[in-house]
C-alpha cells in the first residue's frame, strides 16, 4: 500500500437518544484500491461542562445496531475508541472525611487500532451516553491499495481470520 499524502477529515455532530446512536460517516463507493486509515479520532462535548458529561464513542466497520454493543478491541470490526466519564458528588461520610465535588476524568480522545485500512464503510456509535449533542472529527489519510491488500482488508473488515 502507498500513501498519497492526502488527508480527509470528517466531522459534525451526533446526538445520542436512550444513550446511544450511530452515524454513517464514509459510504461504500465500491472503489476497492482505494482506503483510508484513521490517524486521529476526537470525540467532544458541544458544551463543556462540570456535570453530565459522560460517554463511550466506537468507530467502526459496521453498523452497531445492537444497542447492547459495547467498546471491545476482541471485535475486528471496531477500530477506535474514546471515551469520557463523569463522576458524581459524594456526600460527606463522616465528620472528618469531607465531601467529593464532581468531576470529569478518564477522557481518552485516540485510541486508535494502527493495523487497519477502510476501504468500504465506517460508523461512528455511541454508548452509555448522556442526552447531549457531541462533536467528532476523525482524520484520515488516503492509501492506494493493489489488489490483493484491498481483498485482506474486505476480510478483516467482515471479522474473518486471515491466518
Amino acid at each position: 500500500m502507498r500513501t498519497t499524502g492526502k488527508v480527509r477529515t470528517l466531522r459534525g455532530q451526533i446526538t445520542p437518544t436512550g444513550g446511544k446512536a450511530s452515524k454513517n460517516l464514509i459510504l461504500n463507493d465500491q472503489l476497492i484500491n482505494s482506503g483510508l486509515r484513521v490517524t486521529g479520532f476526537f470525540v467532544w462535548p458541544e458544551t463543556a461542562q462540570t456535570t453530565d458529561q459522560t460517554f463511550n464513542a466506537i468507530l467502526s466497520y459496521a453498523d452497531l445496531t445492537d444497542a447492547n454493543v459495547q467498546m471491545d478491541a476482541g471485535d475486528n470490526t471496531q477500530i477506535g475508541w474514546a471515551f469520557q466519564m463523569q463522576t458524581g458528588a459524594i456526600a460527606p461520610t463522616a465528620p472528618d472525611v469531607p465531601a467529593v465535588a464532581p468531576s470529569s476524568s478518564g477522557y481518552f480522545n485516540q485510541l486508535i487500532d494502527p493495523d487497519h485500512i477502510i476501504n468500504r464503510d465506517l460508523f461512528i456509535s455511541l454508548r452509555n451516553s448522556t442526552t447531549r449533542t457531541y462533536n467528532y472529527m476523525v482524520v484520515c489519510e488516503f492509501l492506494e491499495l493493489t489488489d490483493d491488500e484491498a481483498i485482506v482488508t474486505i476480510i478483516k473488515e467482515n471479522s474473518q481470520s486471515i491466518e
